[in-house]
């Protein structure tokens, strides 16, 4: 039999069974400490767990690092190539650059050289058509203006030639240059053009007296390159030798050293091409007299030996060098003669035209006023009275 014991509560005075309330507190005590059991344990586990994440973060965050040291190497070569290329793709376009310069200078330079070329074969060819000039009569001048027309259409081909940068063309210019100069000097002369490929001189010149009989042979070659070659004298004579020339001619561009303009070498006579027609002209008569002084003798191959020891001899060649200094000095005073003349010439085509333009600006207003109660004046109707000539 279960004895129940029962206190009572001093506060409101219930009874209180007292197994009961041991039974609770027991309960209630064992309930406590269950729960610090379990609470000891979650805080256990998640320390634990804490553990586990703060590992795994860090290994992680450790991969990480890696990673990005791997992308920082990565990246910097890359950046390290770019910079690579684009210092060569910079050399590249300074090179370009210094060899485009580079041939816009050569083609400058060569472009100069063939101006000069060509302005010096177009004075030479100015000064000819002047030397050619009769000072004392005006039919002789009215014909040069005309040969002048022609010689400048003749020069402004020989320039389109010439700026071909061919030097064989420009020596081919030179060889016409030569053989008209000989034809228009020289009318009574045969003037005879080797052909190319054919071998000897470039012109021949078979010298005639007033008679028309053959006084002698004089050949040409014409050479126009920018340094002169000894080779060029041995062939001549050479060529010489062939026609049985009595004189041989090099007019040449190249002087050799010791000759500044007209002058002798190894029995070869050598000079520019602005010397050249005096030259042709003293050679020329120096020829016909020698021949009527020899004409008497019966012996050929002796007339012709001392004609070519007189014309190679040096009192020929002091003769034939004062003559050309007289020359020189003689169409110097014609040149500057005509160029003062051609001034005045100018200067009075100007005031021509000055007074014919305002005398027709003068009808003009007048005939605009009058109208057709005006009559016309032919004379200054004409107007090729403009320009004379």
């Amino acid at each position: 039999m279960e004895v129940v014991e029962k206190i009572r509560c001093p506060q409101c005075g219930a009874a209180i069974d007292v197994s009961t309330a041991l039974r609770h507190e027991v309960e209630t005590a064992v309930k406590r400490e269950k729960e610090r059991e379990y609470a000891g344990r979650l805080s256990a586990e998640i320390e634990k767990a804490r553990l586990e994440t703060r590992r795994e973060s860090e290994e992680a965050l450790k991969t990480l690092e890696e990673t990005l040291k791997q992308k920082t190497a990565q990246v910097n070569e890359l950046n390290k190539t770019r910079a690579e290329l684009a210092r060569i793709k910079s050399e590249k376009d300074e090179l370009a650059e210094r060899i485009s310069l580079e041939k816009e200078a050569e083609l400058a330079k060569k472009l100069k050289a063939e101006r000069e070329a060509n302005k010096a074969a177009l004075e030479a060819e100015r000064a000819r058509i002047k030397q050619a000039a009769d000072e004392a009569s005006e039919q002789r001048i009215a014909e040069l203006q005309k040969k002048l027309a022609d010689q400048t259409a003749l020069a402004a081909e020989m320039k389109r030639k010439a700026e071909q940068g061919s030097m064989q063309l420009q020596g081919e210019v030179q060889e016409l240059a030569i053989e008209e100069i000989l034809r228009d000097t020289f009318r009574f002369d045969l003037i005879e053009e080797v052909k190319k490929g054919q071998r000897g001189a470039d012109v021949m010149q078979r010298v005639r007296d007033h008679t028309g009989g053959e006084a002698g042979l004089i050949i040409y070659e014409s050479k126009r390159t920018k340094n002169f070659d000894e080779k060029w004298i041995g062939k001549l004579k050479d060529d010489g030798a062939l026609a049985r020339a009595d004189v041989c001619v090099l007019v040449t561009e190249a002087l050799p050293e010791g000759i500044e303009n007209i002058g002798q070498k190894e029995g070869v006579w050598v000079c520019s091409f602005h010397a050249f027609k005096g030259l042709a002209l003293v050679l020329r008569d120096s020829l016909i007299k020698v021949n009527a002084a020899f004409g008497s003798q019966i012996n050929k191959g002796e007339k012709t030996q001392m004609l070519y020891d007189y014309l190679t001899g040096k009192e020929f060649a002091g003769q034939i060098t004062a003559i050309l200094e007289g020359f020189m000095d003689l169409q110097k005073g014609y040149m500057d003669e005509r160029s003062r003349m051609e001034k005045i010439w100018k200067e009075r085509d100007k005031q021509l035209e000055k007074v014919l333009l305002n005398a027709n600006s003068f009808l003009g207003s007048i005939k605009g006023i009058a109208g057709k109660a005006f009559s016309d004046l032919p004379a200054l109707e004409d107007h090729s009275l403009l320009l004379p000539g």
